[in-house]
């Protein structure tokens, strides 16, 4: 006969269920587990690295950004719209910067889907009734983002391309990573080689023009119309980024970075540590040299549409690819601490992207102070680091006192519920 203290110890089956049952203790520890599982990620587990690629990328986009704030940039030649003073900035910008902090963004944005998948598994919740509310809440937020502060927004795109990678998030890592680059780089190349092909045919049409119509109607209203005819027209441009238009270019140039994203944190590379800083080093250096070729096509060749098509899409993420190399090497050679204010913004990347199109909006448009194409590029650019300044700074007061940034905390509320399986 088994005394009742082994009881705990051993394994019931239930003959009708065909399940094993546990003890008591068992199952508590089992519940604690999951709720550690579900709990947010608490400081000392976080990966510094992921929340200074956050930080890096928001300064990068802000300053990306602020050529539509300050000038209607989506519709003109920048090299014949600015003065020479200010094109030389505008070139420095759309190098380093242009097109080179979205892909980062992206990345991490389908890296972040598939941590929720898997920490969602683990703790026994409906793991695609759970994203796909999250992705709700953002692409209301994105909308009301786009049509009330800011056109560029680029959360609405993020949330329904990432309901559109839900079904494959069960593919392997590899593949994911691999179909990722390949669905990126295969159209983009071919796009690029038939704007080649046609620039050598009509050389007039591959050359840059300025969409007067559009831009003059942008200056008139940013600087000087009411709050509903600045909602008209920022209407207007987000449609001209993403109406059908633009449609196949968005999901080209999102869904795949997104999809690596996913596949990269399936493989673990970035939490593992499986990749030796020298490897980190090359890849750097490959990416940086190609990249900066890329983007210096239109410089030291011509500012034609094959290059400027080259340098926006190919040229920016390859060059993308040589950033999260860096911020790779500086975590590894013991810098996060350095870094640590910039992964503080990180950590708040929706409040404080948000934000950022708060302030510009107040800043440049009518109904605030009404400086819309009336600042150089130059204070532009200074503006931008007193801004990210300011939001580094901010952040970290706030995420002393908080465990979240105001925006993720409202994004969390809508999206977590009771979905345990069962």
């Amino acid at each position: 006969m088994v005394s009742g203290n082994w009881l705990f110890h051993i394994l019931l089956y239930e003959a009708t269920e065909k399940r094993v049952i546990y003890p008591p203790n068992r199952q508590k520890q089992k519940r604690s587990v999951a709720m550690a599982e579900w709990a947010p990620i608490r400081e000392k587990r976080r990966n510094p690295a992921i929340d200074i690629l956050r930080g890096f990328s928001l300064f990068g986009i802000l300053m990306v950004n602020m050529l539509s704030f300050l000038s209607p940039y989506l519709y003109i030649n920048p090299y014949d719209w600015f003065k020479a003073e200010d094109r030389a900035i505008v070139t420095w910008i759309e190098v380093f910067f242009q097109s080179s902090f979205y892909p980062i963004f992206a990345f991490l944005f389908g890296y972040g889907l598939m941590v929720q998948k898997q920490r969602a598994e683990r703790a026994g919740v409906e793991v695609y009734q759970f994203l796909f509310r999250r992705l709700s809440v953002l692409l209301v937020l994105g909308l009301a983002h786009a049509w009330l502060i800011w056109p560029g927004d680029i959360l609405a795109a993020y949330a329904v391309f990432g309901m559109m990678l839900l079904p494959f998030l069960k593919l392997g890592g590899k593949v994911l990573m691999f179909g990722g680059a390949a669905l990126f780089f295969i159209p983009h190349l071919l796009i690029s080689f038939y704007l080649m092909v046609m620039a050598i045919r009509s050389p007039d049409a591959s050359l840059l023009y300025t969409d007067w119509r559009n831009a003059t109607a942008s200056l008139q209203v940013y600087a000087n119309g009411s709050f509903i005819d600045i909602t008209k027209r920022r209407w207007l441009d987000w449609y001209a980024v993403y109406g059908p238009s633009g449609t196949w270019h968005a999901f080209l140039s999102v869904f795949p970075l997104i999809m690596a994203g996913a596949g990269v944190c399936r493989e673990g590379w970035l939490t593992k540590r499986r990749i030796p800083a020298k490897k980190w080093l090359l890849f750097f250096c490959c990416c940086f040299a190609f990249g900066l070729f890329c983007k210096l096509l239109p410089v030291i060749v011509a500012p034609i549409l094959p290059f400027l098509y080259i340098r926006e899409t190919i040229g920016g993420v390859i060059l993308s690819g040589a950033y999260v190399a860096l911020i790779e090497l500086c975590v590894k050679h013991r810098l996060a601490d350095f870094l640590r204010p910039v992964a503080m913004a990180g950590r708040m990347s929706l409040s404080n992207y948000i934000s950022q199109s708060g302030l510009a909006s107040l800043i440049f448009y009518a109904y605030g102070l009404g400086l819309y194409g009336k600042l150089s590029v130059s204070s532009g650019v200074l503006l931008v680091v007193l801004l990210f300044l300011m939001q580094v700074l901010v952040s970290d007061i706030w995420l002393h006192r908080f465990r979240y940034g105001p925006l993720e905390w409202g994004w969390r509320r809508l999206s977590y519920r009771n979905d345990k399986k069962g």
